[in-house]
């Protein structure tokens, strides 16, 4: 029997550093036209642009952004971000990084976090609570973007969970 697996949100990729060095080159080469072709002042500016971006700017919205996460009979898979430097980490290296993954059977229980979107509640992401006592914020906003019928792969999904952790109910938290 084949294992089933659905994935949700979007993939970590190599956007995020060359959009950072796109806008350091921009900003760098703009101040070297501007100050009359200095050189140093050109690529100090590129430099610290680029830097803010991708160490400052990119990893603050990074598990919103390339929030990945997949699903399957066994587990469920994420890519941590709980730190900053593993933001970083994953901005400068993102093929490198792996997926976390959780048994099903390490899993205490799950809230779902709605927010209100024109007048609507909407699912926003999963919050895990393992028995170790760490929690995981699984986003669901991206999904919930694309064409079609995305709120079935919600629905989807907390139908899943909640029937491999055996709860009765999900508690639904607002934003």
């Amino acid at each position: 029997m084949m294992e089933m697996e659905k994935d949700f949100a979007k993939k970590l990729n190599w956007k995020p550093l060359i959009n950072s060095l796109i806008l350091g080159v921009a900003c760098g080469t703009s101040m070297f036209i501007l100050l009359n072709y200095n050189l140093v002042v050109g690529i100090v500016i590129g430099l610290i642009v680029f830097l803010f971006q991708s160490i400052w700017v990119y990893p603050h919205y990074l598990p919103n952004l390339y929030g990945h996460w997949k699903i399957t009979d066994k587990s469920i898979s994420y890519y941590d971000y709980s730190t900053w430097s593993k933001r970083i980490q994953a901005i400068f290296l993102p093929m490198f990084q792996s997926q976390v993954e959780v048994p099903f059977k390490n899993i205490s229980s799950y809230s779902l976090v709605v927010n209100k979107h024109r007048n609507k509640w909407q699912p926003h992401y999963i919050i895990l609570k393992l028995y170790d006592g760490h929690q995981v914020l699984l986003d669901l906003s991206w999904n919930l973007l694309k064409s079609g019928e995305p709120e079935k792969d919600v629905e989807w999904a907390v139908d899943f969970i909640t029937s491999k952790l055996n709860q009765k109910t999900v508690q639904v938290l607002q934003m």
